[in-house]
This record gives C-alpha cells, sequence and structure tokens, in this order.
C-alpha cells in the first residue's frame, strides 16, 4: 500500500469521505448554522398554524357533559309513577312527553317507577324564553338494593340542545359503530348507553357489576 505524499491535499487523502462534500454547484459551502436556523423556522410556522387551528376549533368546555347532568339527576330524582307493570310505566311516558319509549328489562333487576326528569334548560332564541329540558327516567332495583336510572332520550334532542350539554365525541363514536353500546365511568358512577334506532339508553349506577350486567344484556 502506497504511504501518502506528505504535501497531499485532502482530496487525495484515501480516508476522505465524498459524501462530506457541502459545496453547492457555485462552490460555496453551506453553513450547518443556516440549516438549523431553517428547521427552527419552519417548526415554529408548524407550531403556530396547529395554535391557530387549536384555537378555532369547538372546545369541549364549551358544553357540558349530558352524562354529568343524568348523574347529578340520578342522585334527586324520585318516581312519580311507582310500578313493575312495563305497560303502565310506558303509558305514563306517552301522557307526559307524548314519547313512544319502551322500559328496558334486564334480568335480576326489576322495574319499580318512572319519572321525567328536567336535566336543564335552553333557549331558542336570544327572544325566547329559557325552557326545560325533560326526558323520561326509569327506576330499577337489584335483590341487594341495587339502583339503576335509565334515561331515554333521541338525536333530535341532542341536536336541539348541543350548544348547552351534549354527549362526549367518545360515546357518539361508539353508538354509532355495528354494536352500539359506550360504558364509562364519569364522576365516579358507572354509565353505560346504548343506541336501539334512533332511541339512546343511559343506564346510571354506583354498582360496577350491575354496569357490567347491564352492558353485556344491551349487547347481544
Amino acid at each position: 500500500m502506497t504511504e501518502p505524499r506528505p504535501d497531499a491535499s485532502p482530496d487525495e487523502l484515501p480516508a476522505f469521505d465524498r459524501v462530506q462534500d457541502t459545496t453547492n454547484d457555485g462552490g460555496r459551502t453551506v453553513p450547518s448554522s443556516k440549516l438549523r436556523r431553517s428547521l427552527i423556522y419552519a417548526g415554529l410556522v408548524a407550531i403556530g398554524v396547529l395554535a391557530v387551528v387549536w384555537y378555532l376549533s369547538p372546545s369541549d368546555d364549551t358544553t357540558d357533559n349530558l352524562l354529568v347532568r343524568l348523574i347529578q339527576s340520578a342522585s334527586e330524582i324520585q318516581p312519580e309513577v311507582t310500578t313493575t307493570d312495563a305497560d303502565e310505566a310506558h303509558g305514563f311516558v306517552m301522557d307526559q312527553l307524548g314519547w313512544s319509549v319502551p322500559p328496558p328489562d334486564f334480568t335480576g333487576l326489576a322495574l319499580v317507577g318512572s319519572a321525567i326528569a328536567a336535566i336543564g334548560s335552553i333557549q331558542p332564541s336570544e327572544a325566547a324564553t329559557p325552557v326545560d329540558v325533560e326526558i323520561p327516567v326509569f327506576r330499577y332495583e337489584g335483590a341487594a338494593g341495587e339502583r339503576v336510572h335509565v334515561y331515554a332520550y333521541d338525536y333530535i334532542l341532542l341536536d336541539r340542545t348541543r350548544s348547552v350539554f351534549d354527549l362526549p365525541d367518545a360515546a357518539y363514536a361508539v353508538l354509532s359503530e355495528p354494536t352500539p353500546v359506550d360504558s364509562r365511568v364519569v364522576d365516579g358512577a358507572y354509565v353505560v348507553s346504548w343506541r336501539q334506532r334512533a332511541m339512546i339508553y343511559s343506564a346510571v349506577t354506583n354498582e360496577e357489576v350491575v354496569a357490567e350486567q347491564i352492558r353485556q344484556a344491551v349487547a347481544l
């Protein structure tokens, strides 16, 4: 192997890597600091764009979580009609709201009554007086004293109340799936929601075992 001459240029040295050549077509060296500045600037622009998109996008904080309102109602609601007859509970809702909402049937849980729950108010227009939003609720009890409140509402009502309270986006997504059953923990309570045609039911309970029992029943 021939030893390199002492006066050899860097291009003539065997270990010289041509990939390290950073000259452009004009023969001028491109400083790495300039490249770094360009990357930093591009990153700042991207961050600014994302910030603008985030600011202009609707925020979850602009509306209340409907499920939270149902949980608050469940702690205070009392049946207006005490009955174990599903037809009687169905007729009560029909008389009060004009909704045909059959109470669901659960093994191990007995229907004990129904009521109309006021879960908030909306103002249809600036000149209009706020009106209460009312939906039916059915109470169930288990052999060991477990208590469940099942609320019913539809997409029409959700469209009307969207600016004030609404379902979480994740719940909407699940309810559009082939098995439309959503279960989640909200403020320490268990909420199971499922869709039956255009009607949505949400069961609220403090018992995890009962919530799982309902989830499995409605997922069939």
